[in-house]
């Protein structure tokens, strides 16, 4: 440890941490036992009020490799951008504290960005279960056959090819990332929302000049009835949304025709998926929405998405 200790690290894993004292001592576990030891632990404690920071100290006492940085709750975005601004890493991996991470992702990962000079490599992921077996059926198939390993890809043409086939994933924990492509293009997590994935993931895309892709199911998403992804849709969903929409356009403005019909695309499917789920909302919010959809978003919603918005009951959800 301490001839590793002396060299920077190759990798830096950055796991906001909120609440999570049953599953991070194993997500936590996953990243210390990666067959590239050559790293750096930096988990973001945003306010937990549970035993979370307690498990993650022991565990720093045992590798010095661990970081505890705390903050007062503010978000997992701005817990990302504390650990973007520590890490030292040439390479930054993103990690949820309730997520598994299969051993031998980091080195793969880290062997393929070297071996092609890459801005970041990708690769797929599988369901946990609570009863931590895995959901084939939920699989992320990222490549769907029109993507293939070993070769380098532009950001936009593996983009396009993702979105043409409805494999596009935006979660930041399916991608190792060099450290200077983040800084270069001053990458952060938007703060304040969820579904900022949407827009720092997409945003990668556009940029990077070599992309690779590795079709392994590397990272295990736990499915968790009570996380912020899988609670009911609300009015946080529909502004996190809107709020990336918003930013892609002003993105959408400085681009050339071809990245602007990108974002097109990727907005298309994203507010029509976003709008439609908003249907469970309460009638007054539903108009709320259908107002900002008609004066800002109108060119990529479709008729069936606006008429699901404002007509289906919410009773006839329920038996």
């Amino acid at each position: 440890m301490n001839q590793l200790s002396q060299q920077p690290p190759k990798v830096s894993i950055i796991i906001p941490m909120y609440n999570t004292a049953e599953y991070v001592y194993e997500a936590l576990t996953s990243i210390m036992e990666q067959t590239l030891q050559e790293i750096e632990i930096i988990v973001v404690n945003d306010g937990s009020t549970d035993q979370s920071p307690n498990i993650v100290r022991e565990l720093s006492e045992k590798d010095p490799r661990i970081q505890l940085i705390h903050q007062e709750n503010q978000g997992q975005s701005v817990a990302r951008n504390q650990g973007i601004a520590r890490a030292t890493g040439t390479y930054l991996y993103f990690m949820d504290s309730d997520d598994v991470l299969h051993k031998e992702a980091l080195s793969a990962c880290y062997a393929c960005c070297e071996r092609d000079t890459l801005d970041f490599v990708f690769f797929n992921a599988e369901i946990l279960n609570k009863d931590n077996s895995f959901s084939k059926a939920l699989n992320y198939e990222r490549g769907q056959g029109n993507i293939q390993e070993n070769q380098v890809y532009p950001g936009e043409e593996v983009f396009e090819l993702q979105l043409s086939s409805s494999s596009y994933s935006a979660s930041p924990c399916l991608s190792l990332i060099r450290t200077a492509f983040i800084t270069r293009n001053h990458f952060r997590f938007y703060p304040g929302i969820i579904h900022e994935d949407e827009l720092f993931t997409t945003l990668l895309y556009l940029r990077a000049r070599r992309v690779g892709f590795l079709n392994q199911s590397f990272f295990k998403r736990r499915f968790r009835s009570d996380s912020v992804m899988t609670r009911t849709f609300s009015r946080r969903n529909i502004e996190g949304y809107f709020t990336v929409a918003d930013q892609l356009l002003d993105v959408r403005q400085s681009q050339s025709g071809h990245t602007q019909q990108l974002i097109d695309t990727f907005l298309s499917r994203t507010l029509n998926a976003a709008v439609w789920e908003a249907w469970v909302m309460p009638f007054g919010e539903r108009m709320y929405v259908l107002k900002k959809c008609l004066t800002r978003y109108r060119k990529y919603l479709s008729v069936r998405t606006l008429a699901v918005l404002v007509c289906k009951p919410i009773k006839s959800a329920f038996p």
